[in-house]
């Protein structure tokens, strides 16, 4: 995975209102495997940021 590149989440975050099969964009990367993750709606407004695991 690279920058940009658009991702879908494999499992529920509830804790941060997102479900398994929303799509993001990765937007960074901390370090191997570790992403920040851009979630927008049609508009292209962000309603989330969060960091993640490749797996």
């Amino acid at each position: 995975m690279k920058l940009l590149d658009v991702v879908a989440l494999t499992e529920d975050l509830a804790e941060v209102g997102l479900h398994r099969g929303q799509v993001g964009t990765i937007v960074e990367e901390y370090e191997p495997g570790v992403f920040e993750v851009e979630f927008s709606d049609l508009t292209g407004k962000a309603y989330a940021v969060e960091t993640l695991n490749a797996s």
